[in-house]
This record gives structure tokens, sequence and C-alpha cells, in this order.
């Protein structure tokens, strides 16, 4: 069982106050009807017992949402060597004055009662182990319940908490577009039970081998529920067991400390 690391009562202010004072980037995630949406934000101040964060704005270009009213929200930063994350509410809209004298549109969320704490290694990203290819099933979250449509498969090229890469044939490559959103099925490694993702399309990057083609997906979603924050670090240790599978010269060489 990992050890979590929660931050509480007068070190959660504390982080948070200076959070604001630097105006450190935020992520918001929400849920709206099936599907996630991801926005970039950042602290602005703190009000009684109020945070204040810029206006959001998708993660995604061209996205037409927004973080809707009383709905549960997860905030997500980094700081040092950790990914900082808690669960709060939209409670007002309003303005906020900067120093320069501009009026920028603000949103105020409740000030959590603890902040989570995750190491940020669990987000980089570690290549598949050599040997068995690991395959991997997607499909499209719809905007409404119902059937699945289009399934896919590919093989898993690397994976982290953040994300994964699937390798794909290019004549098997569905038309895809930058913030498409699938579930995506895999054993990650032999005797384990299958893992289902949350993930939403960023990229495709030719590989090395002239027909085939690595789709990275971002992992969406998981921030919000505590099963969901239990995958984090469930993919975290995954993710070791990766990188310590590989080739002894593929290992990421440690500093050395003078």
């Amino acid at each position: 069982m990992t050890r979590r690391n929660f931050v509480v009562g007068i070190e959660c202010k504390q982080m948070l106050t200076e959070a604001a004072d630097k105006q450190i980037p935020i992520k918001i995630t929400q849920k709206l009807n099936c599907r996630w949406a991801v926005f970039k934000s950042a602290f602005l101040a703190t009000q009684s017992n109020r945070l204040v964060l810029a206006e959001p704005v998708p993660d995604i270009e061209d996205a037409d949402v927004r973080v809707q009213d009383g709905q549960e929200i997860a905030v997500t930063f980094k700081k040092g060597y950790s990914k900082c994350l808690f669960l709060t509410r939209l409670v007002d809209r309003g303005e906020w004055q900067t120093e320069t004298g501009q009026t920028i549109p603000v949103l105020k969320v409740l000030w959590p009662q603890q902040i989570e704490k995750f190491q940020r290694r669990a987000f980089n990203r570690a290549t598949a182990p050599p040997g068995q290819p690991i395959r991997v099933n997607f499909w499209p979250i719809e905007s409404t319940p119902g059937p699945k449509g289009s399934k896919w498969q590919g093989t898993l090229h690397d994976l982290s908490a953040g994300g994964m890469g699937v390798i794909m044939r290019k004549s098997e490559m569905p038309a895809l577009q930058s913030g498409e959103q699938f579930e995506m099925w895999f054993v990650p490694l032999p005797g384990q039970e299958s893992l289902c993702l949350p993930v939403q399309f960023r990229h495709a990057t030719p590989m090395p081998e002239a027909e085939e083609v690595m789709l990275g997906f971002q992992i969406v979603g998981l921030e919000i529920s505590e099963e969901g924050r239990a995958l984090i670090r469930w993919i975290g240790r995954i993710a070791n067991v990766y990188q310590r599978q590989q080739p002894l010269n593929q290992h990421p060489i440690k500093p050395t400390i003078r």
C-alpha cells in the first residue's frame, strides 16, 4: 500500500497563499455529461474562505466549453517534486483588477480542507517493456450514454500517470481530431486485471518504421474520484516497473551531486 501524502491545516493554507502570491498555473478538470473538460487557469489571490482563479480557457483549442457552476472540480498544480491536487466547487464569478490596472474575469472557488501530493516522477513516461506486445483496445466516449461505436486496437508504446502512447499501422489509424475522448482497455502486466482509462487524443507522431504511427493520449478525469486517484498512484507504480525492465543503457542517468 502506497503511503498517501496530504497537506492540511495551516500548511495547506500557507501552500495556497504562496501559490496565489506567485500566481502559479493550474489545471481544472470537470465532468460535463459523459465527457471530461480540462481547462488552463492560474491562482490569483485569496479572499476569506475563497480562492480567486483566472477565468479558465479550454486545454484544447476551439473547445466551446466553460466551467459549470456548483459542480465539483479538481485543481492540480506543480510544486517542487510533487504534483498537488484538491477538490473544490465554483461558488461565484466576478472581475479582478491586476497590478497593471487591467480588469479580467475570474472564478471564486471554496477553500479546500486538504491537498494531496503525488510524486511527479509518476508522470514521467516509461516505455513499455520489451518482449510480448501489450495490446490496447479503444473506442470513442460519446457525449450521451448509448451503445459503443467503432473500436480500434494498437500496441502500448509508453505509459505514465499523465498519458500514454499507442502504436498503430497507418493503414488502420482512424481519422482523429485533437481533443477527441476515448476509453482505453489493456492489461499492463502479466497476471493483472485490465485497466480502463479515459483519455483524450493529443497528437500523432510518425515512427521510424514507415508503416507505423504513435498516437499520444492524455489521461483525463482520474483526479475527480477516490477510485481515480488510487489509479493515478497505481499507474505510477506500473510505470516504475516498466522502467526497471528496460535495458540498463536505457535507464535515466542520475545527476552527480558535487
